[in-house]
């Protein structure tokens, strides 16, 4: 389905969401928190409706596609939520919030899909809240190495390892994210792939027509 393309205005704002925890860590002591002043959200969102999700699950919707980068030395699950606005400012709808492990001094494209997973034609941009940037005991598990990329024929390939170093088998969202030459977010999609302990596995994703650019990141994770 063609995607819809406005242009969109962000208004960044910051809400600390008290006793926030990232994925997978328990509850035995406070969690640690980046100040909020260190996690930047990019000009440069994109505005779409489309499918998301899959098979059953599909549905059509709004959504932002938005870069938030770590500016701090140490790395943090960021929690990025916010709502979408028609032309004249007002709320149409709000944004479902969205957590993802940024390592310290790197970007992530963080899919902020509407709340209720329907279009609304009347957005034309959005306000996006930093809800939090919670630093955990230790690193994700699972994590990305060797990514390389090349370029076919107008479209940036991106292949890497995804590696779980953990000691039992897993359940791993593996995330694509590709730019367009102005550094706009174009599309960012994603694989559940199932990794045996201690095992790798090779991910790779194409991104669409006009791409520039892409990465490969981990998203939630089951164990």
């Amino acid at each position: 389905m063609p995607g819809h393309h406005p242009s969109i205005v962000l208004a960044a704002a910051c809400a600390v969401a008290v006793g926030l925890t990232a994925p997978g860590c328990g509850h035995s002591k406070p969690a640690r928190n980046l100040d909020l002043d260190q996690i930047r959200i990019s000009s440069d969102a994109r505005l779409r409706t489309d499918t998301v999700g899959d098979g059953k699950f599909a549905s059509t919707a709004s959504f932002v596609l938005v870069d938030a980068e770590n500016a701090a030395a140490e790395g943090a699950y960021v929690t990025l939520g916010g709502e979408l606005a028609d032309a004249a400012g007002a709320r149409v709808g709000d944004l479902r919030s969205q957590s993802l492990w940024i390592p310290p001094h790197e970007v992530r494209t963080f899919a902020l899909v509407d709340r209720e997973r329907v279009a609304r034609p009347a957005a034309a941009g959005a306000r996006i809240k930093i809800y939090g940037a919670v630093i955990p005991d230790e690193p994700p598990r699972a994590q990305i190495t060797d990514l390389h990329s090349f370029d076919d024929r107008g479209k940036i390939v991106v292949q890497a390892y995804l590696v779980n170093a953990a000691d039992r088998p897993g359940q791993i969202m593996v995330l694509g994210s590709f730019h367009d030459a102005h550094g706009q977010p174009m599309t960012r999609p994603f694989q559940m792939v199932e990794i045996a302990a201690r095992d790798r596995r090779v991910v790779q994703f194409v991104g669409p027509e006009g791409s520039t650019r892409g990465t490969i990141f981990v998203g939630d994770t089951i164990y």
